[in-house]
């Protein structure tokens, strides 16, 4: 069995190289500037991790939690928000770790994995969907994925894998701020560890199979997940209700999980293979009825009212028009005016703020 991190030590110049990485992450350009407002500039907060890991007096401030009501649904859900402090924290271990996450994540796990997401999803429906053995699927989630993941059960992994007692320590401090003893929806960290923990159902259903006519065949063709979606597709309808019997069998058995309601349906013109908001069916993708409303609905806004709020809305949704087969509706609608027309709003804002906060008088336009 192959660990890793052995002997790693977590010092200065591994947690300046972790703030590195977190200020080039979602989550450091958002909230990078609160470092000087909370500890005076980053060597201060640099300089307090190395004490506290060396010490082993690391701790963080409780995380502000809120209910999110989902878009298009009446799910509740809990979302953590933790500090700075945490966050660099977080990405100090998964530096450290990087190595046992690639060797250990299935390569279509795409959720906060850097350069996949819901572009892979989007690449891997549409190749499927134009492949004539991928007759049926089945769409799985697991139920409340998140809380029935307990921190026990992460650290006995990385307690398997992980060699260095600086990694494991910072990762227990990480763990002990959740507050039922269970991962926290919106955590960087947690989104880590769920992926570490999915990753061996991944691998249990690349390992199905079965024996016919003396050959070993698989019982499962394909699968994608994103974090707790999963889908698998497959050539014959049996096979594939026998995997899901197996994959539920073993998550609540190894991982103390359990899955949802789930059928086994056709890959057709009426049930297409559909996850992380695309519809694919015969190499062609397309956008959720819903999702795409919410897009055409955003940019008609926009081109009647130009504000702020609305043109940052239409650059988030660009990226959903440009990874689908959507080329007839930009072209009809001036998708690519708008489009410009936001990002010079949303470039022009930012420079303002820039001289505000350099302390430059902004004149009104």
């Amino acid at each position: 069995m192959k660990t890793y991190c052995k002997g790693l030590k977590i010092d200065r110049a591994f947690i300046e190289k972790a703030y590195a990485e977190w200020t080039k992450a979602p989550a450091g350009k958002k909230n990078s500037w609160r470092v000087d407002e909370e500890y005076g500039g980053k060597d201060v907060l640099i300089d307090e991790i190395t004490e506290q890991v060396e010490s082993r007096t690391l701790s963080f401030k409780p995380f502000k939690r809120y209910k999110r009501m989902e878009k298009g649904s009446r799910k509740e859900r809990d979302i953590s928000i933790a500090e700075v402090k945490y966050q660099v924290a977080t990405y100090a271990v998964k530096l450290a770790i990087g190595g046992m996450l690639d060797a250990k994540l299935g390569y279509y796990q795409t959720a906060g994995v850097k350069d996949k997401g819901q572009k892979l999803v989007k690449k891997a429906l549409a190749k499927w969907s134009a492949e004539e053995e991928c007759t049926h699927q089945v769409k799985l989630d697991v139920r409340k994925c998140y809380k029935h993941i307990t921190c026990e059960l992460v650290m006995r992994i990385l307690l398997k894998f992980v060699a260095s007692e600086d990694v494991l320590y910072v990762a227990e401090c990480l763990l002990s701020c959740y507050e039922f003893g269970v991962l926290e929806i919106g955590t960087y960290f947690s989104l880590l560890m769920a992926n570490l923990v999915l990753s061996y159902a991944y691998h249990f259903i690349e390992g199905l199979h079965k024996y016919r006519r003396g050959k070993r065949r698989r019982l499962v063709l394909h699968q994608v997940w994103h974090l707790d979606d999963v889908v698998l597709v497959g050539s014959d309808k049996r096979d594939l209700k026998m995997a899901v019997r197996e994959l539920t069998r073993y998550m609540k058995e190894r991982l103390g999980l359990e899955l949802k309601p789930w059928k086994v349906a056709s890959v057709d013109g009426i049930e297409m293979l559909d996850m992380g908001g695309y519809r694919a069916v015969d190499g062609r993708v397309t956008l959720r009825k819903r999702l795409f409303l919410s897009v055409k609905r955003a940019f008609g806004k926009f081109s009647k009212h130009k504000t702020l709020a609305l043109a940052r809305r239409c650059c988030s949704y660009w990226g959903w028009l440009k990874h689908s087969d959507s080329g007839e509706f930009v072209k009809n609608n001036g998708i690519a005016g708008l489009l410009k027309a936001a990002k010079k709003m949303i470039s022009r804002h930012s420079k303002r703020k820039e001289e505000t906060c350099a302390g430059f008088a902004v004149q009104p336009s």
